[in-house]
């Protein structure tokens, strides 16, 4: 297979953009404009990632709009960008006098040139992303005024061929590429001669450019336009193209009254925002396709708002908002247990922290929507979703994600592990999906983090943590836990204590322990009141329980909603049980804690919150666990629930 050296390819690649471009000059309108509309319609019915861009785009500017009207208005993006991409190449081979016929300037324009003429003044045109933004380049000709001198600030191309054939179809009508290459001074001295000079100004800046709002949502504008304004006490307006049919333009410019940096990149966000939300045609016109809020382009810093060059501060004051509203939108698929469910919730928090601009929604099994509502809804995340369970089939599943597709989330991380998993991920479509990678590959991710054998002995919320860092969380986090104003901590003057037994199993407690652990309980407390809380299983401990105490209270969950468990468990003094995702649910919420540990392993899977709590083990038992729980003497647990009771 032959290979041409790169230079060569470039030549041959100017060589056909001539070809074309000269060949669609000359073919009729109506063929050119039916080409425009089918490759328009092809790439918005592929279902690629760009797509999926436009819809979440339009979705999150237009949230109250009709699915209809969103899909009209991505359409006729699509068309009208082959339309600006075919305009570019054929323009060299149109003649000025039917550019002259398809362009037209406005009265306001005409305006603000004879005033520029009288009184000369270096004069900034921020230049939006709209379709027919290439005919901009057209004015000078169609003006009978003398103009001053006009540029337009651009990047050039490294291949000589192909930036001299840009440089000689952009300039033909009268304007002077200004390069990047020269820098800000270049432009600058083209300023100092009271010239006119068109920069775009973009939403997707990079590092490069400002943070501040753009539809309430955090992005990252170009500050060029702003710089070259201040520093030479330039005039500003926004220059733009409104299409009026298929390569026809009609010129139009509205004055900025802005002097400093912030003020001009403010004002051209504003400016664009209320075009877009008023006028149709610009609705249409602007380039929905490109990632107009990706304010970070490397995965290791999604979890974070870039400060290097941010004006947030000055954008909120000037808007009259208190804070920056929580516009984009994190999805979370929950792990599949409770537990870790509320091992992530110290670093859902943190996120929430440190993406401040975003609204954290966690997918949960429906078995722990409401517990988890309890516990975290305002602090850790701001919406919870019930999920079919798994055990439903993956189909349910499938289609609930697809589903929720129609929401755009910008950021999914996925703490689910299983193939199911990766395939809800995929029915998603989020922008950027993460994921924790653990024996097996995961699929359709964007990123994965990968913690190392080591990390195996860790508690399970420090993987989390190093997972959500990787992708670029910041900020200390808090393991103070949760306070919810709807469930009172208020203890009455008797002493209560719940009781978890913890079905059946290897990890759970036997009757007669559960018993003699009682009754020295109920000696040295003479007027406590036990709360049993158990299932079918744990009906012959709850008897024995029973027996020795008359106040004794059982509680059978599975009768019992979520919510009234957490309440009641927040009304007593000490929860007790074998390891189980109530007593979790207890440590999340300041409830003091005793956990009796055999097989399970606590540094892995213990009660991660900073609240009074104790992990009792057999004599002897590896800190890690692997003991059998019921060597656990009812005398020594008694000692220790006593001693954290009574703890002042």
């Amino acid at each position: 297979m032959l290979v041409l050296p790169f230079p060569y390819t470039l030549i041959l690649m100017k060589i056909l953009l001539k070809s074309l471009g000269f060949v669609f000059a000359n073919l009729p309108e109506c063929v050119m404009n039916a080409l425009c509309r089918s490759v328009g319609w092809l790439i918005y019915i592929f279902p690629t990632r760009r797509i999926n861009v436009a819809f979440s785009n339009v979705y999150h500017c237009f949230p109250g709009m009709s699915r209809n009207e969103r899909k009209k208005i991505v359409l006729e993006s699509c068309c009208r960008m082959v339309e600006m991409a075919l305009f570019v190449i054929s323009s060299p081979y149109i003649p000025k006098e039917r550019l002259k016929e398809n362009v037209s300037i406005s009265e306001e324009v005409l305006e603000e040139l004879k005033k520029n003429y009288k009184n000369p003044r270096p004069t900034v045109l921020m230049i939006p992303h709209f379709a027919m933004m290439e005919t901009i380049t057209m004015f000078p000709m169609l003006v009978d005024i003398p103009i001053p001198p006009t540029g337009v600030f651009y990047r050039p191309f490294d291949n000589k061929a192909l930036e001299d054939w840009i440089k000689e179809s952009r300039e033909r009508c009268g304007v002077e590429l200004v390069s990047r290459k020269g820098g800000v001074l270049g432009a600058i001295n083209f300023l100092k001669k009271n010239g006119i000079l068109a920069v775009l100004f973009d939403q997707n800046a990079g590092g490069s450019g400002a943070v501040s709002l753009f539809f309430d949502r955090v992005c990252s504008t170009s500050e060029l336009p702003g710089i070259f304004v201040e520093r030479q006490n330039a005039d500003c307006a926004v220059f733009y193209a409104r299409r009026i049919g298929f390569w026809r333009s009609k010129i139009f410019c509205q004055r900025l009254d802005c002097k400093t940096i912030e003020d001009v990149t403010i004002a051209g966000n504003d400016w664009l925002e209320e075009k877009l939300k008023t006028d149709e045609i610009a609705r249409y016109d602007w380039l929905w396709l490109h990632r107009r809020w990706r304010i970070n382009h490397e995965n290791s810093r999604q979890l974070s708002i870039p400060k290097a060059k941010s004006i947030l501060e000055y954008t909120l004051k000037k808007k009259n908002l208190r804070e920056v509203p929580r516009k984009t939108s994190i999805y979370i698929t929950a792990p599949d247990s409770l537990s870790d469910c509320i091992s992530l919730m110290p670093i859902l928090r943190q996120i929430r922290k440190s993406r401040f601009d975003a609204a954290i929604t966690l997918i949960c099994d429906y078995k722990f929507t409401e517990i988890l509502s309890l516990i975290g809804m305002g602090e850790a995340f701001d919406f919870v979703i019930s999920a079919p369970s798994r055990n439903r089939g993956m189909f349910s599943r499938i289609l609930f994600y697809r589903n929720l597709k129609e929401h755009y989330p910008d950021i999914h991380l996925v703490l689910s592990d299983c193939i199911q998993a990766d395939c809800e991920a995929f029915a998603l479509a989020a922008n950027r999906t993460f994921s924790i990678q653990t024996s097996r590959r995961r699929l359709f991710m964007d990123g994965v983090y990968k913690p190392d054998a080591a990390q195996s002995g860790e508690h399970i919320s420090l993987e989390f943590e190093k997972f959500a860092r990787s992708f670029g969380m910041k900020g200390e986090i808090s393991y103070l836990p949760f306070k919810n104003d709807a469930l009172s901590l208020k203890k009455s003057e008797t002493v209560k204590v719940a009781v978890v037994c913890g079905g059946a199993g290897e990890h759970a407690w036997s009757a007669g322990n559960w018993s003699k652990l009682i009754s020295i309980l109920n000696e040295q407390l003479p007027d406590a009141k036990f709360l049993v809380y158990g299932n079918g299983d744990d009906t012959r401990t709850a008897f024995e329980i029973a027996k020795i105490t008359e106040d004794a209270d059982i509680k059978n969950c599975a009768s019992l909603g979520g919510a009234d468990i957490v309440r009641g468990i927040c009304a007593c003094d000490i929860v007790v049980g074998a390891d189980s995702p109530l007593l979790h649910v207890a440590n999340a919420l300041g409830v003091k804690t005793a956990a009796l540990y055999g097989n399970a392993n606590p540094i892995r899977r213990g009660m991660v919150f900073d609240a009074d709590k104790v992990e009792i083990q057999p004599q002897n038992c590896p800190p890690q666990g692997g003991a059998d729980v019921n060597k656990i003497r009812p005398e020594d647990a008694a000692r220790d629930i006593l001693k954290l009771l009574l703890k002042l």
